[in-house]
Order: C-alpha cells, then sequence, then structure tokens
C-alpha cells in the first residue's frame, strides 16, 4: 500500500513538473481555436475493479481525441480529498481518467467532485465494493463521457506534468475540468468508507509551466 503520510520518501524525479499542482483560473491562457481540442469519440465500457489498498481501479476501454491525437482509455480511480486545488478550493474528491496513446504518451482527464445531486450516470462507482487488497472481480458499466464533458460549461485546464504516484512519469498530459461533478453525501462516504486515511498528493510547484484553459465554445 502506497504511504501518503510520507510523501517525502517517494520516489523523486528530476524533471520539475510533477502533478498535481495550484491551478488560478486568473493566470491562465485562455485559448481560441477553430479545431475542436477535446472530442470523445465512443463510450467508455468498464469491464472489471481492483482494489489496491487505499484505491479502487476500474479497467475498461473507450476512446478520446485530445488536440487531435488519439487516446485510450485505460483505467479510473479516485482521491480524497481532490489532488488539485483550483482557485484555492480543495473539492472533497477526484475522478482521474488514465489514457495512453499508440505511442506511450499517458493524458489524465481530471474531475473534481462535490456534495450535492446524484450524478446518476456515475452512481454505479460509489460502492465499498467488499473488496480487499489485491482483489479485482468483473465490473459492468458504460458512461457516456461526452455527456459529462458537454456540461462542463467552464472548460478545462490543460497543463503538462506527472502521474501523482510513483513512479511519478513525467510528460504526462492533464485536462483538469474547472467545475465539480456532484454526489450525494452517502454516495462519497460509501465510496471512502473502506479507506481509513487520505489517498492525496500534495501539491507541487508551478515552475512557471504554461497552463491553459479551452471553454465549451471550443470543446
Amino acid at each position: 500500500m502506497l504511504d501518503y503520510q510520507q510523501q517525502e520518501k517517494w520516489p523523486v524525479q528530476l524533471d520539475p513538473w510533477q502533478s498535481p499542482i495550484k491551478i488560478n483560473s486568473a493566470a491562465v491562457q485562455r485559448v481560441e481555436t477553430t479545431t475542436q481540442p477535446f472530442k470523445v469519440i465512443t463510450p467508455y465500457h468498464f469491464e472489471s475493479v481492483e482494489h489496491h489498498g487505499n484505491n479502487l481501479q476500474f479497467n475498461g476501454s473507450g476512446k478520446v481525441q485530445l488536440l487531435g491525437r488519439l487516446f485510450e482509455f485505460k483505467q479510473l480511480h479516485f482521491h480524497f480529498p481532490a489532488e488539485h486545488c483550483l482557485n484555492d478550493r480543495i473539492f472533497p474528491c477526484e475522478w482521474h481518467f488514465v489514457h495512453q496513446d499508440m505511442i506511450g504518451h499517458l493524458a489524465v482527464v481530471a474531475f473534481g467532485v462535490v456534495p450535492g445531486e446524484n450524478t446518476l450516470a456515475l452512481a454505479p462507482l460509489y460502492h465499498s465494493f467488499a473488496l480487499t487488497e489485491g482483489q479485482k472481480k468483473s465490473f459492468s458499466l458504460e458512461i457516456d463521457l461526452k455527456k459529462i464533458v458537454a456540461e462542463q460549461i467552464s472548460g478545462f485546464y490543460n497543463y503538462l506534468g506527472s502521474l501523482t504516484t510513483p513512479p511519478l512519469t513525467r510528460g504526462v498530459e492533464w485536462w483538469v475540468a474547472a467545475e465539480p461533478l456532484t454526489a450525494a453525501q452517502g454516495q462519497l462516504a460509501e465510496l471512502a468508507r473502506p479507506f481509513s486515511t487520505p489517498n492525496a498528493r500534495a501539491c507541487q510547484p508551478v515552475m512557471q509551466r504554461p497552463i491553459r484553459l479551452y471553454t465549451t465554445e471550443n470543446l
């Protein structure tokens, strides 16, 4: 199990552009483009769920096009609390949809979550699943991510960073939703119940790297 209480002992990457980061909407670059930078190609199909000690990983398939490049969906996992800080606010939870292109580049689409209405499309994910560390079982679900993306009226922040768990792989492309999704308080509690400690990496220095905002006008 990954020890989030001793992050200073995690392997250190030489590249300073690490994730997660603090994002200030007043300091980002707003991008105007005539092409669609974020295009969901197919629904996302989940096939299994596995327990990673302080997280659940939902494995599946799907396709998305980011800035004209095709990425395959690989897995979804969560963090309590959220890892990214948006305008000095850290949401209670954050979902990470992890993707990979044909030459191995990684892209993560991140959605913060706050208590509110039940997001019906994601409701089957908010369970404890009665698994122990290392266990895996079948899990069938289809998500229309295109609809979820279309409801992001404030757009997505895009920046280059890393994975947020060892080996902290560099060169990861991030797409962070500007507005959180919602889930019932009971759903969040049920998902977090088997995990007794937080599993969020601390925010890393921005190091003046470019952060861009793509709004729904060009999504």
